[in-house]
């Protein structure tokens, strides 16, 4: 840095190091989870979702990301979270086949949920 200002590869870097906190606070704020198919994630297969997408004029900061798998990103793209979590929750004939994919992970990952709760609470340990 000369004179008080970043170079490209300066401010590449700081942005990079801005959106691995961003993804890792989400992950750690959602429970190690996808926000929407709810997938375990780990810090290196976690992405971050815009859920007001910049495309649309949402903001890079923190309060607009939530951690999400890759499929789950890049099936929601600029869509709004509303028609995108109706979309995999209510899928309708005719739709795009990635939606109903996601749907049933959904449905496997809340089961495996509340089956991991059932345990948890059976053998006495608080989840």
């Amino acid at each position: 840095m000369r004179h008080g200002r970043a170079t490209q590869y300066q401010q590449r870097k700081l942005e990079a190091a801005f959106a691995k906190a961003d993804r890792e606070a989400a992950l750690r704020k959602q429970d190690g989870r996808c926000k929407y198919c709810l997938v375990r994630l780990t810090y290196k297969n976690v992405t971050r979702d815009h859920v007001i997408a910049r495309a649309t004029g949402g903001l890079d900061h923190r309060n607009n990301i939530v951690a999400a798998c890759e499929r789950c990103n890049k099936a929601k793209g600029m869509m709004s979270v509303k028609l995108f979590m109706r979309l995999i929750t209510f899928p309708r004939p005719g739709e795009d086949i990635r939606y109903r994919m996601i749907w049933f992970d959904l449905r496997i990952n809340r089961a495996l949920m509340e089956m991991e709760k059932n345990v948890f609470k059976a053998v006495g340990i608080k989840s």
